[in-house]
């Protein structure tokens, strides 16, 4: 999800957590939040369960956003009742859009989808119009999709703030975010072929490139970038 989609989906998250819920009035002012049905508890119960989880992904499992949601929630609300404890993770919800809309916080991992989304975007707009002319040679937009590629993993990198050569390679940059645990043994194999292809183009080993070849690296580097882009932050870093 973008941006938008972040915060759209905390305000509707914020609105559920207020849904099929009734004041229960204790008296001298006092009262708590009870399910409106007893059907509907389990229902409450999962849907701040998903706050929880959202809290832990974009305001990140270490923050306070995230220690002060499950808090709240445990707590029962002031230990009022599990409903009025659900109902506060979505002021609390509500209160961390405002902080963002406001440039006050990030969302976590915003940074790396944002740049990495571009490099997406820009390279390989370059890539695609290569690739539909067939006098280029095959060599140049698979340079382009491993420049893309390389970008793409600087950014995880230093975004994690994982130590890397001071002027690495796509080797060297995938395994340093295999060690980070950030990749799986898949995503590496798949990484590791790209790379094999840019070098041949970069180094002049033309033999055994083709527009066929330069397609199909193009493709999978998309697929590799959205991957990159989704990769969630090293908490803690």
């Amino acid at each position: 999800m973008d941006r938008t989609d972040v915060l759209e989906y905390a305000k509707k998250l914020a609105g559920r957590l207020r849904e099929r819920m009734r004041w229960e009035d204790a008296g001298n002012g006092l009262g708590y939040w009870k399910a409106a049905r007893p059907e509907d508890f389990m229902g409450i119960v999962a849907t701040a369960t998903q706050a929880l989880e959202f809290f832990r992904i974009y305001a990140g499992a270490d923050s306070a956003w995230s220690r002060q949601a499950e808090a709240i929630y445990q707590n029962n609300g002031e230990r009022q009742s599990k409903e009025t404890g659900a109902r506060a993770l979505g002021d609390l919800l509500e209160a961390w859009v405002d902080q963002v809309e406001h440039g006050v916080i990030e969302i976590v991992g915003e940074r790396i989808r944002g740049e990495v989304a571009g490099a997406r975007m820009d390279l390989m707009e370059q890539v695609r119009l290569l690739l539909q002319d067939r006098n280029v040679h095959p060599a140049a937009p698979i340079v382009l999709c491993g420049a893309a590629l390389e970008i793409a993993m600087r950014v995880v990198t230093q975004t994690n703030n994982i130590t890397v050569a001071e002027r690495p390679t796509m080797n060297t940059l995938i395994t340093a975010l295999r060690q980070a645990g950030l990749l799986t043994k898949q995503d590496v194999k798949e990484l590791e072929t790209c790379a094999g292809l840019r070098n041949q183009a970069a180094h002049g080993d033309f033999g055994s490139l083709s527009h066929e070849r330069a397609g199909l690296m193009e493709q999978q580097t998309g697929i590799l970038l959205r991957r990159l882009e989704e990769l969630p932050p090293i908490e803690g870093r």
